[in-house]
């Protein structure tokens, strides 16, 4: 019988981007987290090509305020698990800077929700999605 070394998640990221699979994976983040007294960091990346939108779209033109909007919702379902996360802000190509982050911070799972694009069946290349999951250091559930 080959012995298997055990498997230790004490780091989750979450990549979230207020998407109903943003929240799903929340939710499965928060439950895996709870389960195994993990610690829980959330993060956000605004694309700067979206930027100007935002902007426009923005009552007072805060486009950081747009981005803790997202982090906030994202941290209070955690809370509802009785989770406290770390939530961190990024501005740049958003699969790049997830997968800088989890350089640094190193995680054991980066969890995150696919995308809608329920006609493409993910065959959207350049997805954050497949390109966290391609480009990754650890492992990444995508939740759907």
């Amino acid at each position: 019988m080959t012995k298997y070394k055990a498997v230790q998640v004490r780091r989750i990221l979450v990549a979230v981007d207020g998407s109903n699979q943003s929240v799903r994976a929340v939710k499965m983040a928060s439950q895996m987290t709870k389960g195994l007294g993990a610690e829980l960091t959330l993060i956000h990346v605004m694309n700067l090509r979206e930027i100007p939108t935002l902007i426009a779209e923005a009552e007072n033109g805060d486009v950081e305020e747009y981005g803790q909007m997202i982090l906030g919702k994202a941290a209070k379902e955690a809370m509802l698990y009785g989770i406290e996360p770390k939530a961190i802000l990024r501005k740049g190509h958003i699969a790049d800077q997830i997968l800088r982050f989890a350089d640094n911070y190193k995680p054991d799972i980066i969890i995150m929700g696919s995308r809608g694009y329920a006609k493409l069946k993910g065959s959207l290349l350049g997805s954050v999605s497949q390109s966290v999951s391609s480009y990754a250091k650890c492992s990444v559930l995508i939740v759907r």
